[in-house]
């Protein structure tokens, strides 16, 4: 066995048990979840958890894009909002957020889970957050190995550190931590993080939550 097939394999078994502990950790706390060792099989997976002619809300979502579900789901006829439509305006790029609070099903993200289960997302807007907790009649979440981080410290770190840095650099927006590559603690009036949600157990009033994790990086 060659060094790096040695290295690549170890690598797999490492996300794997990771992945597996992590599985578990969600289910004790309620949520319905499931381990994917590539993103083709999360993406086929998380298509048939999607019943035909539902309404489909998408978040802000790196990942969702990753795996291209906005475009198959729109072949397959469902319908989408999406408030990542280029040339919106703000009047439309509303409305189609707050219909994510009612849709069928709500697709997401997540910025960080931690090994014993919980979810730690930071939004800019709140759509995102609050249509994990209650709205939606289904909640399909999606994240990268990446996402798991240790506890909840180190998720609120990754979220300041990494995920929202990041993304202000893809959206070329000129905040102090696309600038600096970390959060800088700033209290600017376009500031990122403003909304930040732990949730410990799956939310009474949102019951069907399914979490895929996969067994790749992806997203931020």
């Amino acid at each position: 066995m060659t060094l790096s097939k040695n290295f690549v394999q170890s690598i797999i078994w490492h996300h794997e048990q990771i992945g597996a502990r992590v599985t578990e950790a969600l289910k004790k706390r309620g949520f319905q979840a499931s381990f994917c060792k590539t993103a083709l099989e999360a993406r086929e997976q998380v298509l048939n958890l999607i019943p035909d002619g539902a309404s489909v809300g998408i978040g802000g979502s790196v990942t969702i894009r990753h795996l291209g579900l906005v475009e198959e789901l729109k072949r397959r006829g469902h319908e989408i909002y999406d408030h990542w439509i280029p040339g919106i305006s703000p009047e439309e790029d509303l409305v189609i957020r707050r219909r994510q609070l009612t849709c069928d099903v709500f697709l997401t993200g997540c910025n960080a889970i931690t090994l014993d289960g919980r979810l730690i997302n930071t939004d800019f807007t709140g759509n995102r957050v609050a249509a994990m907790i209650f709205g939606p009649k289904k909640t399909i979440m999606v994240a990268g190995i990446n996402k798991i981080v240790r506890d909840i410290e180190a998720g609120l770190r990754r979220i300041k550190d990494v995920a929202t840095p990041m993304n202000s650099y893809r959206r070329h927006w000129g905040k102090a931590c696309a600038v600096a590559g970390h959060c800088v603690e700033c209290n600017l009036p376009d500031k990122s993080c403003r909304v930040t949600t732990i949730i410990e157990m799956c939310p009474k009033g949102n019951p069907n939550f399914q979490i895929v994790l996969i067994g790749k990086n992806l997203g931020y």
